[in-house]
């Protein structure tokens, strides 16, 4: 009888060991990365861009349907037709889209070091954040061009030097 149980214990202990081997063989899959850090990116790969600039480089291209709220910002005419906001107070430098946001370490500029990411609860940090700061702030105010006629711009000799021309005061 001890000979019937050392068998059966034998074969019991191959079957565990072969199932331990077989489960700890298996790969488990493995998840895409939810975040991976670039250099090189393009707001136009973002789907609706919602844009939070503390700074605002001068060498970026956004798309036109773009919202902004910004802090500082070089040239305001890169901006122009765009739905922009100022707010002094705004921090970061991120473009948020529908399923991803580019975090960046510095101004929103061509080339910038960032981070794609695409974690729901980022996601959605940020877009609590973009929301709270497009409420507080106020519409940009953009400078009018000068209107210039040719009859300003004709220049008359007077001594020697350029001036322009001006109407008499009356």
């Amino acid at each position: 009888m001890d000979i019937i149980i050392f068998i059966a214990g034998f074969i019991i202990g191959v079957i565990v060991v072969a199932l331990a081997i077989e489960l700890g063989m298996k790969k488990k899959p493995t998840a895409e990365p939810a975040s991976r850090a670039t250099q090189f990116w393009s707001a136009n790969e973002i789907k609706n861009p919602r844009i939070v600039a503390e700074t605002m480089g001068d060498d970026i291209t956004l798309p036109k349907n773009s919202k902004l709220v910004v802090n500082q910002v070089s040239d305001k005419e890169l901006l122009r037709n765009m739905s922009v906001k100022t707010h002094p107070g705004v921090k970061g430098n991120f473009i948020l889209g529908d399923d991803r946001a580019l975090i960046l370490a510095g101004a929103i500029k061509k080339d910038e070091i960032g981070v794609w990411t695409v974690e729901k609860e980022i996601l959605q940090k940020l877009n609590a954040y973009f929301e709270q700061s497009w409420s507080k702030a106020k519409p940009m105010e953009w400078e009018e061009p000068k209107e210039t006629t040719k009859k300003d711009m004709h220049p008359k000799r007077h001594s020697g030097h350029l001036q322009r021309q001006t109407s008499p005061k009356k």
